[in-house]
């Protein structure tokens, strides 16, 4: 059995702080480069950093703060061993502490983060349809079950009703879905395939259209708004249903991909 490729999930924030050495820092980088898991956690972690600089201003750690971590200790370690000044007794308790305070707030950065930054949903989903292209970006469900991939998306973090289209009357087959970003604000993606081997990307997540950039074309169908936009050979086309906004992203042509989603949308 072959050995599975080893992902560098530890040395991704050296990386990207500049703390590795210059051979493991050019090792990674060629990982980085043929791994879409770990570039994908990179991208996560850079632009995170990115938005916590620009946002956040950087405070000062409370003066009680090791104060408090020393009391939590004494708890469950005798005083004298609490009291030593040997470097080694801090990095073994202090250090899991540290990390498991980091990971929180990582995971608040990245709420906060999303917030701050909504415009930039066109781009995302545009460069989720690139990584599909390209085969960068696999599925975790290959079906052409349009129930079974309603199922999987329920059964995998996706809080709301995923309305999965059944598009065959319009030659398009349902290959298969991921869902992207799991978490707090998980996408339902899933994919079809034209007679020519044409590609159309979905994804439904919970938001507001209003949360979109400015510089969309607007037009109207049965009562429903639709913005679209068109960067680069890619059309992507964002509605409103209910709670979740819908969006086909393609590289046909414009106008087919307005039609498919005038189809297919609901009020």
């Amino acid at each position: 059995m072959p050995t599975p490729p080893r992902h560098y999930k530890e040395e991704l924030q050296d990386w990207l702080d500049q703390r590795l050495d210059a051979a493991t820092c050019d090792e990674v980088e060629r990982h980085v480069e043929t791994c879409a898991e770990c570039r994908r956690e990179y991208e996560a972690m850079a632009w995170t950093k990115q938005q916590t600089t620009r946002h956040l201003a950087p405070t000062e750690a409370p003066a009680e703060l090791r104060a408090t971590i020393l009391q939590a200790l004494r708890a469950e370690q005798p005083a004298d061993v609490c009291e030593t000044a040997d470097p080694a007794f801090w990095r073994q308790h202090l250090r899991p502490l540290l990390a498991a305070a980091a990971v929180v707030l990582f995971t608040a950065i990245l709420g906060i983060g999303y917030f701050l930054n909504p415009a930039a949903l066109s781009e995302v989903v545009a460069r989720d349809f690139r990584a599909y292209q390209t085969e960068q970006l696999a599925m975790e469900l290959s079906t052409g079950d349009v129930k079974a991939m309603e199922v999987y998306f329920a059964d995998h973090g996706v809080a709301f009703n995923t309305r999965v289209f059944d598009l065959a009357m319009m030659n398009y087959q349902l290959v298969g879905g991921r869902v992207q970003q799991p978490g707090a604000r998980p996408r339902a993606l899933f994919v079809y395939r034209g007679p020519a081997n044409q590609k159309l990307v979905c994804q439904m997540f919970a938001g507001k259209v209003g949360e979109l950039p400015k510089g969309a074309t607007l037009r109207e169908n049965k009562g429903i708004q639709f913005y679209i936009y068109e960067k680069a050979g890619l059309t992507a086309v964002f509605w409103q249903e209910g709670a979740v906004v819908c969006v086909l992203v393609s590289d046909i042509q414009p106008e087919e991909v307005v039609q498919l989603a005038f189809a297919k949308a609901m009020p």
